[in-house]
């Protein structure tokens, strides 16, 4: 991607996370996602339900109670015997949740008030300030005067559902009024203190309400002034006395699921401030904490140090809020809410992803415009349609590019099969990916069919050995220059393996080309070659060479001497011929050891071997031209390829004439400078048919034109041959009677 579109994502990035965090935290201070927090805590809350209490007991003013007792309000002389019997039991403290806030009888007010001071620590309701029509809160109802006196505490009883009906919490304490259960509850708990409200929390708490309604135990009103309930029942357990018959006691939806009464809600109450499991609601740094955190967890993830998949990434994010909500709620009794948390991943995730599709998009059409408009060895493929922008124009220069990727493999896999020589493309590890048909071919007839994609090339190389050591074919090359190996699979069958680099566009390595060239036939060929130069060097010449050594040693009477002239004669001419084979041999196929070497001294040498046959002749040699001009050659063969042209020159020139040898410095229009070495006679000449065929084998002449001369006519094959390998030019100019000029040019060494 480029640099940027790179700067312009990350921008983007930084934006988002910017973006989603002031999300989340106003989503968190106006509790927005309430009622997303307020579900996942209803179902986390029946994971952790409490074990039934043991420590409260409920005694129900219940529809068994009003049948068997009267039509409420009951005479508070009911209740005064209903407190004696419940004192009778002993527990631990009394919560009676009944209003006695307009005065009656005063007798049995006073017998009422004995009753309660007599069961003490015993605890009455008032009705809670309500706001005025002016805004200012109305005093509280208080019980009657005996009463409240009589009592060991007042506090408050309402019972505050959330905004969707559901009773989740309660306000233990607010300011000096405390909550009638709270005052209970902390009676049972520090008898010696029973009026202490600062050990209680102030504010709201949540009620850690068990897995389902009516597992409190409870007992009727009705059987209890009757003494059917055991004194066992009520002995150290705080008592809870209230309404719950029908049209009398109110009834609230709790998280649980269950409709629960007033009584039963303030027993989940007393339960959990006793056994101290009361849910506190997290403050605003924890809340912000469990919201921003994971988020930016999520960009990183998502951003700049990406590791798994975006899915991935985004499912531990929700998975740890989730997990660190229930953890808190079940283990710490602390609810942090995750909805915010949630949100904010749930808008930044497909945010980012959009942003990053989008970002993209547009770099993949630039790039796509791009290849587009290059030049291309195969036909276009047409745009699908006329699209041109949007999202709909990116996927169709995607669809020409990929139809136009296919026709190039398409392509490539057919110019490689129909190259001749096994052709192999390997990957950088060495397996190969494509194989042209030569190869398949080859490697079946070795026992190692080619799967691409699977086959390695190292295996394909162990079917072969280099020759002369047997080793294996190093792979990959230690060099990283293209590596020629001549390898051999036996004695009949040899190839020259030559292994390529390949690279990307960008220059990194990307594989390698292996390529399988079949030399058997020119080996075979070289084994014949060398066997005629063994035959020529010893086998032919051995012989000729005994021949003269016999004509020479011979008695004169023993052997004619015109017999012995052409004897002579023809064992000569065989031993050049020979010989000229032989050199021509070594012109064409010896390696070349090349060195500098100084075009007139190799002249200088050339013509002093020749001075006996000039000087038989009384033929002069001229040499013009002093510079010194270096070369790299192969100084005998240059030598004696200089010698064979002045000794034609001088085979082919009538005595008394004057050869000449000039050498000059040419610099040609590319800038390369040249050595000539031009050798010009004053001999018969050539005609154009004979010209034009001089430097073939066999090729003599011009014998008609001219003296007659013997030779194998290999001579001027020689220094073509000479020339040619050291990257020289020969050339000639002639006409019949005037004479031939030879030029030699070969580049001057820098």
């Amino acid at each position: 991607m480029s640099l940027g579109h790179q700067l312009k994502l990350r921008t983007q990035w930084w934006l988002i996370l910017l973006a989603a965090s002031v999300l989340v935290i106003v989503l968190t201070a106006d509790r927005t996602m309430l009622r997303l927090d307020n579900a996942f805590y209803d179902r986390l809350l029946q994971l952790g339900a409490p074990a039934p209490g043991q420590s409260v007991l409920m005694v129900e003013i219940d529809d068994e109670s009003i049948a068997r007792l009267g039509r409420w309000p009951w005479n508070r002389g009911i209740h005064a015997a209903l407190i004696d019997r419940i004192k009778a039991g002993q527990p631990r403290a009394i919560a009676y949740d009944v209003l006695f806030t307009e005065p009656g009888d005063p007798a049995v007010d006073a017998l009422l008030a004995g009753s309660i001071a007599a069961a003490r620590p015993i605890f009455l309701p008032m009705v809670p300030p309500a706001p005025g029509l002016s805004g200012v809160a109305a005093a509280p109802v208080l019980p009657i005067a005996p009463v409240r006196q009589a009592a060991s505490g007042i506090g408050y009883a309402t019972i505050d559902p959330d905004a969707d009906g559901v009773v989740r919490s309660a306000t233990v304490a607010a300011g000096p009024a405390q909550h009638l259960m709270a005052l209970a509850a902390l009676a049972a708990t520090s008898p010696a203190r029973p009026a202490d409200h600062l050990a209680m929390p102030v504010g709201a708490r949540l009620i850690p309400f068990g897995a389902g309604g009516g597992h409190w135990p409870g007992v009727s009103a009705a059987a209890v002034l009757a003494g059917q309930v055991p004194p066992e029942l009520l002995r150290d357990r705080v008592v809870l006395v209230g309404a719950t018959a029908t049209g009398l006691g109110s009834r609230y939806p709790t998280p649980t699921g269950s409709v629960m009464s007033g009584l039963e809600i303030e027993a989940n109450l007393v339960n959990g401030l006793i056994s101290r499991t009361m849910i506190r609601p997290a403050g605003m740094p924890a809340r912000l904490g469990l919201g921003l955190l994971p988020l930016v967890v999520l960009m990183i993830g998502l951003g700049p140090w990406r590791r798994m998949p975006a899915m991935v990434v985004f499912a531990l994010c929700a998975g740890v809020v989730v997990a660190i909500a229930a953890l808190c709620l079940l283990v710490w009794r602390l609810w942090l809410p995750p909805g915010a948390a949630l949100a904010g991943l749930a808008v930044a995730y497909p945010l980012w992803g959009w942003r990053q599709l989008a970002v993209i998009e547009q770099f993949m059409r630039v790039q796509l415009l791009r290849l587009e408009q290059e030049p291309s060895i195969l036909p276009r493929v047409a745009l699908v349609g006329a699209v041109k922008h949007g999202v709909a124009g990116t996927i169709a220069l995607l669809h020409a590019a990929i139809a136009r990727n296919r026709e190039m493999q398409h392509f490539v896999a057919d110019r490689l099969d129909q190259l001749p020589d096994a052709t192999l493309v390997a990957d950088l590890p060495g397996r190969i990916v494509m194989a042209n048909a030569a190869a398949h071919r080859l490697f079946t007839t070795f026992g190692h069919p080619i799967i691409p994609g699977a086959t390695q090339a190292q295996a394909l190389l162990s079917a072969v050995r280099l020759v002369g050591s047997g080793n294996p074919v190093p792979f990959p090359p230690e060099v990283e220059e293209p590596a020629t190996h001549e390898v051999q699979r036996d004695q009949a069958h040899f190839y020259l393996v030559g292994m390529a680099p390949q690279t990307q566009a960008d220059g990194q390595r990307a594989g390698w080309i292996i390529r399988f060239v079949d030399i058997s036939e020119s080996k075979a060929a070289q084994r014949q070659r060398d066997d005629v130069v063994q035959l020529l060097t010893h086998d032919m010449r051995s012989p000729q060479a005994s021949i003269l050594a016999v004509l020479e040693t011979a008695p004169a009477d023993r052997i004619a001497p015109v017999e012995a002239s052409a004897i002579r004669h023809y064992a000569e001419r065989t031993l050049r011929l020979a010989d000229g084979f032989v050199q021509l041999a070594r012109a064409e196929y010896l390696e070349y050891t090349l060195e500098e070497v100084e075009l007139g001294d190799m002249l200088i040498d050339a013509i002093d071997d020749l001075w006996p046959q000039s000087r038989a002749k009384a033929i002069e040699i001229v040499t013009h031209g002093d510079e010194q001009m270096l070369v790299m050659g192969e100084r005998s063969l240059l030598t004696r390829a200089l010698g064979n042209v002045i000794g034609n020159a001088i085979k082919y020139s009538p005595d008394g004439t004057t050869i000449t040898c000039t050498l000059t410095r040419q610099v040609r229009a590319d800038g390369s400078a040249w050595g000539l070495c031009t050798i010009a006679d004053q001999g018969c000449g050539m005609d154009e048919d004979l010209r034009a065929r001089m430097f073939e084998r066999f090729a003599r002449g011009p014998v008609g034109l001219g003296p007659k001369t013997s030779g194998a006519g290999l001579g001027l094959s020689f220094v073509h041959t000479v020339m040619v390998r050291h990257h020289g030019v020969i050339s000639c100019e002639t006409e019949p009677g005037k004479g031939t000029t030879f030029t030699l040019a070969l580049p001057i060494k820098d």
